[in-house]
């Protein structure tokens, strides 16, 4: 094994397709998945998102009764257990700083290092290296999204840390939040305020990507990863020294102990590109030129 282990941090929006990648990933015999970790502590409580599978592992089982996790665990969880780090994401300044470079590395860097990030930081350095003695794997990919997260585990001491910056178009980011929202009716904003709350995670999203620096990342298209599986999953592999493999025609679960993702990730379908918002935006022209604007931006 190599000196430290790397994780594959995706960051991305919600809606993106960062399950579907992490998907297609975990099928390489390199890589070990561990879904979005930082969402880790909440199913073991059984807290925030996750209800509809009652918080339980991708194996069906409650995280503390998996054979993986209760491994991965032993030894490092107790009362200050904690794997999501926190910080404003409605921040003014943050916003502001990330239409430049002046500021933004700073505002980042006094985020990630409060008491308690820092505390979150160390947990999360410890699992990780307990998820690569597990599973004998030396490749851990961590589908958190989060854009700060990612900053904050490149600091953590025992792990190289490589980026996938995933992006999708605006617009088909905010009609699936809008279409899950209203399933689980769980929120009541409407599309504008959501294109704008997509373009705003977009911005922090860019800086981060760039605060990570080139070496250490690569950018691809959700629309590109969905029309062409294969041709993404060699670029990731060139880049990040793994060994080449056959992209999967389907997304499905096997052996699986990663935790959260979309709800679809239980069903076997077929990948292929999800263009369902393009007739929304096709009846509201002024939502659509303002979304090809942000893209732009």
């Amino acid at each position: 094994m190599q000196e430290k282990l790397t994780v594959i941090y995706i960051i991305s929006d919600r809606r993106s397709g960062s399950t579907l990648l992490e998907n297609m990933l975990s099928k390489s015999g390199e890589i070990v998945s561990v879904g979005e970790l930082a969402m880790l502590k909440g199913h073991i409580h059984k807290q925030g998102p996750g209800e509809i599978w009652n918080w339980n592992c991708n194996c069906g089982k409650p995280v503390m009764q998996c054979g993986f996790w209760s491994r991965v665990l032993n030894g490092i969880y107790n009362d200050n257990f904690a794997t999501k780090i926190t910080w404003p994401y409605k921040s003014v300044k943050l916003l502001l700083s990330s239409f430049t470079s002046i500021n933004i590395k700073s505002t980042l860097q006094k985020f990630i290092h409060t008491k308690k990030n820092k505390q979150t930081a160390q947990i999360l350095n410890e699992v990780y290296k307990a998820v690569a003695g597990a599973s004998g794997k030396n490749f851990i990919v961590d589908a958190s999204k989060d854009p700060v997260q990612a900053l904050a585990i490149a600091a953590c001491p025992d792990v190289h840390v490589k980026f996938i910056w995933l992006t999708r178009d605006l617009r088909a980011i905010s009609f699936s939040k809008l279409k899950r929202w209203k399933q689980n009716k769980r929120a009541d904003k409407k599309p504008l305020e959501t294109l704008v709350d997509s373009f705003r995670y977009k911005k922090i999203c860019a800086a981060a990507a760039n605060a990570a620096g080139a070496e250490n990342l690569i950018k691809i298209s959700y629309e590109a990863l969905a029309v062409n599986p294969q041709q993404q999953l060699n670029a990731i592999c060139s880049t990040f020294g793994l060994a080449a493999y056959k992209a999967p025609a389907y997304m499905e679960l096997s052996d699986d102990h990663a935790i959260a993702g979309t709800p679809a990730r239980f069903e076997r379908k077929i990948i292929a590109a999800d263009n369902s918002w393009q007739d929304f935006y096709k009846q509201h022209a002024i939502l659509n030129a303002l979304g090809k604007a942000f893209n732009a931006l």
